[in-house]
């Protein structure tokens, strides 16, 4: 079975990107015999972070993430097999430490300043979805290292994390092609839900985290349905359209507070503590803002 799942994942893996890159460009050739907005620049600045997000080093992305869930197989707990049931706890369990990997992104802004890369982008299309930080692959492993030590086999594991990552690219789609979806907005991450995520109005933020089952956000409180289109991007202006700036522009910032903050803990604070948090201005923390407008 390890032998087979091998193969398939040699497949998989490479089919990814093939899907990925074919869904993008047919979905800008539609967008652009439709009329529609779709700025090139952009796109072409989402698709060249995402050549570093997931394509220029996806070697070592592949090495790394495979390299830490061996070695942490290696000392498994348990052996759970390859049973039709372990690949749904499998599923299930990875989505679950997708939202708090995603969740912590949001609330630790060391973490933010990573993930804000992929917050840049001012529209909606599926070039948005592969917008990346180049350090992404650093963070993402620490969150589903104890997968195998429960005893999902790797090969399970980054089978299950492609099928997933599939989706979460989907979730990016134009709404000109998917609007909403009655009963499907209610189960699962569908393109209605993630724009929300995606929106920089107060009530939207921080919300909406998992990639595939929504049920993780209602169990957690932090749910909100799409009511009036979103406006995309990050609060404060970062230019989408220049590669630097979208990639580097939230370590610059951090950069600074660091270096004006005045005791360490103060320091501490700024690289953990949710993006916002200031020691001596406006606090402009995610709870604080939707307090200011009840």
């Amino acid at each position: 079975m390890e032998e087979k799942l091998r193969h398939i994942y040699s497949i998989v893996g490479p089919g990814l990107y093939v899907v990925a890159i074919a869904s993008m460009l047919s979905e800008g050739i539609l967008l652009r015999f439709m009329k529609q907005p779709a700025d090139v620049k952009h796109g072409s600045i989402s698709m060249l972070s995402g050549l570093f997000a997931f394509g220029g080093i996806y070697v070592t992305q592949v090495l790394y993430n495979f390299a830490i869930i061996s070695l942490c197989w290696q000392y498994r707990f348990f052996t759970l097999g390859f049973h039709w049931y372990v690949w749904i706890g499998c599923f299930l369990l990875y989505d679950f430490s997708f939202y708090w990997l995603h969740r912590w992104s949001h609330e630790v802004r060391l973490l933010w300043c990573i993930h804000s890369v992929h917050h840049t982008s001012e529209e909606m299309r599926l070039t948005s979805g592969v917008r990346g930080s180049m350090f992404d692959f650093l963070i993402s492993p620490v969150f589903f290292v104890w997968m195998p030590l429960l005893g999902f086999h790797p090969m399970l594991f980054l089978i299950t994390e492609t099928v997933s990552k599939l989706w979460g690219l989907m979730e990016h789609v134009n709404i000109k092609f998917i609007n909403r979806l009655p009963v499907l907005d209610k189960l699962f991450i569908t393109p209605s839900v993630h724009r929300v995520h995606h929106g920089k109005e107060i009530k939207y933020l921080d919300t909406n985290y998992s990639e595939v089952f929504l049920f993780w956000d209602h169990l957690f409180g932090t749910y909100t349905p799409e009511e009036e289109l979103p406006t995309y991007g990050v609060l404060k202006g970062t230019d989408p359209r220049n590669f630097r700036e979208s990639q580097f522009a939230s370590f610059k910032d951090l950069w600074s507070d660091l270096k004006r903050a005045p005791s360490f803990s103060d320091k501490l604070k700024y690289l953990f503590y949710p993006p916002g948090w200031n020691h001596d201005g406006e606090d402009r923390r995610t709870k604080t803002l939707r307090k200011s407008i009840g």
